[in-house]
């Protein structure tokens, strides 16, 4: 199957993700990759943060809140208390299928003082560019009923609100990027 058969294919999925729906935030910047000849976008996440609690193995993992948008003090308070809860926030993750390897190597040189961990993902079947946000934050929030951070509330909400917006502004420079730019 030629590249562009397997564009066509793919953009035409149904998206099997646990929100069942593509993150308004991105969807200019996948857009704009799609309509490149020499990429299709496979997966992505504009950022998100959520509270959990389970093993940490993905398929072992019941989410208890989880947005892509700000948050307020009120998404801190869980009902139901056994076990550790966790605090997560994950930075834009997006994953791209690139024709060729020099189609590869152009990305990863384009995106990368945005995306500094961006990387190539896979080159056997498909050639896969992984673009990836450093905004990380992982902590234990409650332990039963324990609550475990100490801190300011409000401090910790600001944080996180800070980190997202910083995520949704590189997804708009980096749309407005891609606009401007000869990527051929």
């Amino acid at each position: 199957m030629t590249f562009e058969n397997e564009k066509k294919t793919y953009l035409v999925k149904i998206d099997k993700s646990k929100k069942g729906e593509i993150d308004q935030k991105i969807k200019p910047l996948l857009a704009a990759f799609n309509a490149l000849p020499e990429y299709y976008t496979t997966s992505s996440c504009s950022g998100r943060v959520y509270l959990w609690r389970g093993s940490g193995k993905k398929n072992e993992i019941e989410w208890l809140k989880m947005s892509h948008d700000l948050i307020d003090l009120d998404f801190l308070k869980i009902n139901t208390h056994s076990g550790l809860v966790w605090l997560r926030l994950e930075g834009v993750i997006l994953h791209l299928a690139c024709r060729d390897l020099a189609a590869a190597n152009l990305l990863l040189e384009k995106v990368r003082h945005l995306y500094k961990k961006s990387c190539l993902l896979s080159a056997s079947n498909k050639i896969i560019v992984e673009i990836r946000g450093s905004e990380l934050i992982e902590m234990p929030l409650y332990n039963g009923e324990e609550l475990l951070f100490s801190g300011d509330k409000d401090w910790l909400v600001g944080l996180i609100n800070q980190k997202l917006e910083k995520m949704w502004n590189g997804i708009e420079k980096l749309t407005g990027e891609l606009a401007k730019t000869n990527w051929n």
